[in-house]
């Protein structure tokens, strides 16, 4: 998370405590500063006067911070801490952020594995620290999770929430969407995937793994034959149900699934389990960039991760 500091938090010895909390938080590259050459030196006089040991290494982290600015991002996209709030912006930045979802371990699986195949190692950085926890929720349950972690926070809302869409057809609105706008009315960050659920994300590279090769390959063959909105919206852990029946294809889906011959439908049947997260996660060394980008999913993906991102 950027971080910025008005001149004002420099002015009273009471202010040493969180001050050093919020500078550690920079010096261990958990939040990033947002500085100018005015705050840089306010911070360094203060600490020269109340702590001293600590004046070089403000000194360091100045110089950091305006490189960054040159380069990147500047103080005018950062969260602001003053005086008047600076005891809880430092509480709030030294606890985790947390990723509030229906399924820790799927869902974990997914955020990493994508994250992985984007190059956002920060945010796996972060996992791996416990700057970030991702907290599990179930369906039912996950707005009542979320607004019980938000009050955990005294200023600022570090939350977001992932959800699976759990649409039929792409044009469908589902409860997960209501559910979506009432967390954003609360403040927390939502992303609701376009997708029926993150299994529809999981590419073929990594679908080829699962199961016994001469069934699965059969079965990614005409997985292959479907329409980017038919793939979508598939069933990928159940399929066109049990391999042993007759294929089922749900009264919402029979528009959509309308030009798909028996063959191919036959083939479907029994999706690829319940495990394809975990296949995915396990294999994240496989999967690429182009991966997700035929998938057309890349833009998204880099969204949903942004957003959890700048809330670390």
């Amino acid at each position: 998370m950027r971080v910025s500091l008005t001149p004002d938090v420099f002015a009273e010895a009471t202010a040493l405590r969180p001050l050093l909390n919020i500078l550690n938080c920079f010096t261990t590259e958990r939040h990033d500063w947002a500085a100018t050459t005015e705050i840089i030196e306010a911070a360094y006089g203060y600490l020269e006067r109340e702590a001293s040991s600590m004046a070089s290494t403000i000194a360091q982290l100045g110089e950091k911070a305006i490189v960054s600015s040159v380069w990147g991002s500047n103080s005018a996209d950062a969260v602001q801490v003053s005086a008047e709030d600076l005891e809880d912006a430092a509480d709030d930045l030294c606890q985790p952020a947390v990723l509030v979802v229906e399924d820790q371990e799927n869902d974990g699986c997914f955020v990493k594995s994508v994250a992985s195949a984007l190059g956002h190692t920060r945010l796996i950085d972060a996992i791996d620290r416990g700057w970030l926890v991702i907290r599990h929720a179930g369906g039912e349950r996950l707005e009542l999770v979320a607004k019980n972690e938000l009050l955990t926070f005294r200023r600022l809302s570090r939350i977001a929430a992932l959800l699976d869409s759990d649409r039929w057809t792409p044009s469908d609105r589902t409860n997960n969407h209501v559910k979506a706008e009432r967390l954003t009315a609360l403040g927390i960050s939502v992303h609701v995937l376009e997708l029926r659920e993150a299994e529809n994300y999981v590419p073929s590279r990594i679908l080829a793994l699962i199961g016994k090769p001469a069934e699965t390959s059969k079965k990614l063959e005409a997985l292959k034959s479907l329409t980017p909105s038919q793939r979508g919206y598939y069933d990928m852990k159940f399929g066109f149900g049990p391999v042993a029946s007759p294929p089922r294809i749900r009264a919402e889906q029979t528009e959509l699934f309308s030009t798909i011959d028996m063959p191919t439908l036959l083939r479907l049947r029994g999706g690829f389990g319940r495990k394809v997260l975990a296949a995915m996660y396990e294999n994240r060394a496989r999967l690429k960039q182009s991966d997700l980008a035929a998938l057309g999913v890349e833009q998204e993906l880099e969204e949903m991760l942004m957003r959890i991102e700048s809330l670390v």
